[in-house]
């Protein structure tokens, strides 16, 4: 299974506090980085668009202050996790259901991961619960009335070790980097610091998942006898580090970022996310019928976000072929208008900016990524496998299994753009999820960029 784009449907946001999004954030909608450490004062009571965020606990910070450390091992790290790469929890309190074997009602419950939602009838449930609807007068998007989905965790790690609560192997996330970190010295909530998003949205919503991450780098620098920040990302959650990066000061991120290193970023997207659009996808998983998922695959910014650049890629190249029309990059509206999904316009012009240009982020940079992993970058439909309610024939390129290579490689544009170091290290058959759990990402981390020599 892929995190990337196939889990587009498994996610959520952090819904603590309440209060509407005050203009506070507006900078980061600013073509120019010129918010300064000023621009996020009053972050305790900021929400975002679609849900709402907690921030760290002050009494816990307290309670932290004897576990600073007394020899410094490394540089303390915040991980950013991808696509579907930390827990859900639910509350229902819904006036109606989708289908009459659906609860209108709940408490607390996991949503993701467990697999009893994913089975049949119950997928149907989980898939409304977990939609969006679009506003196109706010241009934000939001779950549906009577939906309160919550991201356990922020600040910790076991939310973005472990996507799965009872610890199965299929639910394992960051929790080996987290296990090699340990055995290296460091802490979880202290020197490992969990930052897990609302990755149904794009960054262009997120103004407060935004200043609680600029709080939580500033605490975790604090806490470590200010030691400089590693920031850690995977797959998306690259995306929105770098936007993060983007918009901020340089003097800031001179103060406490150490390094930036994201784990096989789509910089570019991903040609797979125009499967999705069309047909759905469905994990690889035969049990569950990509048409099921696909209406609130649809949904998701996100989705719109990782789209394919039409600076990676031409508009002669071919990502999809039927026998009445081929799209590429150019066609993307004629593309929603036959998936009949003209949401989807809307959700790819509010997103295709955000980072199409690539901006250096003023940092060093630490790309780690898999190669010679068969990667779809076509897809065909024809008289039999029909478009857009089948699905296609993929043909392969280069590329980690999700994500084209073109994409990982984009960002060594870098090298000529900024100062600081760029460095990219390509790991053998590292597929885009399972690299996470490999021994040479590990080492590589550790030994040149969390504890250099």
């Amino acid at each position: 299974m892929k995190l990337l784009v196939c889990v587009s449907f498994f996610v959520a946001t952090l819904s603590f506090v309440t209060g509407d999004e005050p203009n506070l954030f507006d900078a980061f909608h600013r073509p120019k980085l010129n918010n300064s450490s000023e621009s996020y004062k009053g972050v305790n009571n900021v929400s975002s668009s679609s849900a709402k965020h907690t921030t760290l606990d002050k009494a816990f910070l307290q309670r932290q202050d004897a576990l600073l450390f007394t020899k410094v091992v490394g540089y303390p790290a915040v991980l950013l996790p991808g696509d579907g790469g930390n827990q859900l929890l639910a509350v229902l309190n819904r006036s109606e259901a989708a289908h009459i074997y659906c609860s209108k009602s709940a408490d607390a419950f996991t949503l993701w991961l467990d697999l009893e939602e994913l089975l049949p009838l119950a997928i149907n449930c989980f898939t409304d619960n977990i939609r969006l609807i679009y506003d196109p007068k706010t241009k934000k998007s939001s779950s549906p009335d009577g939906v309160n989905i919550t991201v356990p965790g922020f600040g910790g790690t076991e939310s973005v070790e472990w996507i799965d609560p009872s610890h199965l192997p299929f639910g394992e996330y960051f929790v080996g980097l987290v296990n090699a970190m340990v055995e290296r010295g460091y802490k979880r909530g202290v020197s490992i610091r969990g930052a897990p998003f609302d990755f149904r949205m794009a960054p262009n919503t997120e103004n407060a998942y935004f200043s609680q991450l600029k709080t939580l780098i500033e605490e975790t620098y604090t806490l470590n006898n200010q030691r400089k920040v590693v920031i850690i990302t995977h797959s998306l959650g690259g995306l929105f580090g770098l936007y993060f990066l983007n918009h901020m000061e340089q003097s800031w991120k001179e103060k406490y970022v150490q390094a930036y290193a994201p784990i096989a970023s789509p910089f570019a997207g991903a040609a797979k996310v125009m499967r999705l659009f069309a047909s759905g996808d469905n994990l690889d998983e035969k049990v569950i019928n990509p048409l099921v998922v696909r209406p609130a695959q649809r949904t998701y910014p996100s989705s719109a976000f990782l789209m394919p650049s039409d600076t990676y890629w031409s508009a002669n190249e071919v990502l999809i072929i039927t026998p009445k029309k081929n799209y590429t990059v150019s066609d993307f509206d004629e593309f929603f208008s036959d998936i009949q999904f003209e949401t989807g316009k809307l959700l790819r012009n509010d997103t295709k900016d955000l980072v199409h240009d690539l901006v250096a982020p003023g940092v060093p940079v630490f790309h780690i990524h898999g190669k010679n992993m068969p990667t779809p970058e076509r897809f065909i439909y024809d008289e039999i496998f029909q478009f857009p309610d089948d699905q296609p024939h993929v043909h392969y390129g280069a590329g980690d299994g999700t994500v084209n290579m073109r994409s990982l490689k984009s960002f060594l544009k870098w090298k000529n753009e900024q100062p600081q170091q760029v460095e990219e290290y390509e790991i053998d058959k590292g597929e885009h999820l399972s690299i996470l759990q490999m021994p040479q990402l590990h080492q590589y981390l550790l030994q040149n960029v969390l504890i250099p020599h």
